[in-house]
């Protein structure tokens, strides 16, 4: 059978951008970039602008209890919903974003301490992904890692990062069904329960 899923070779001499402006900054960045890519059949496309919003390369990661078959969510509110004139708090795994000198494993293995009291071992790589492409710049590295999670949950966050974070361990189980049933509705941390519901072996 052909293999059609092999990436095209591409680099940035197949980018040709015209100009890159900044034109907003707050805790993120959004830049306006006017550029041409190279087309399929080998020619060039129409010059096409594109706003790019960004906060930063981030990390993620689903602590796993193999004993108690249970993972950590955390709960917390998010802005996203205010555009759409809905209040969203969300299940999510726990986050951060990877500061100059850190490794993606050096900021899940803090964030888990910062935002559910909880010890992680080594962080075993799920993918690196975009969080969406068609207009956002952040790029995010999924993990799972092994811990023992009897006694964990709570309220957790640093107060001056104005976090107030509900940590709660739920069966695999359930988390998946809730990935099904709209109680999960981050799209990373559903693809994360699903392949911990097909990796759970790997973290021991």
């Amino acid at each position: 059978m052909e293999k059609r899923l092999v990436p095209t070779p591409r680099s940035l001499a197949d980018v040709d951008i015209r100009s890159r402006e900044i034109i907003g900054r707050g805790w993120g960045m959004l830049e306006r970039m006017v550029f041409r890519h190279r087309r399929f059949d080998g020619t060039w496309s129409d010059e096409v602008t594109r706003d790019i919003y960004t906060i930063g390369e981030v990390a993620m990661v689903l602590p796993y209890d193999s004993t108690l078959d249970a993972v950590l969510l955390i709960e917390q509110f998010r802005a996203c919903g205010l555009v759409w004139d809905r209040a969203t708090w969300l299940f999510e795994a726990v986050a951060g974003i990877v500061d100059a000198g850190e490794t993606p494993p050096d900021v899940v293995i803090r964030e888990a301490r910062e935002e559910a009291d909880c010890e992680i071992g080594t962080p075993v790589h799920m993918a690196t992904v975009w969080s969406s492409p068609g207009g956002y710049g952040e790029r995010t590295h999924l993990y799972a890692a092994s811990a023992n999670l009897s006694g964990t949950g709570g309220i957790h966050g640093l107060a001056h990062e104005h976090e107030d974070i509900r940590a709660v361990v739920v069966p695999l189980a359930e988390a998946y069904a809730a990935t099904q049933d709209g109680r999960i509705a981050d799209a990373k941390t559903t693809l994360m329960i699903q392949w911990l519901m097909m990796n759970k072996s790997r973290i021991a």
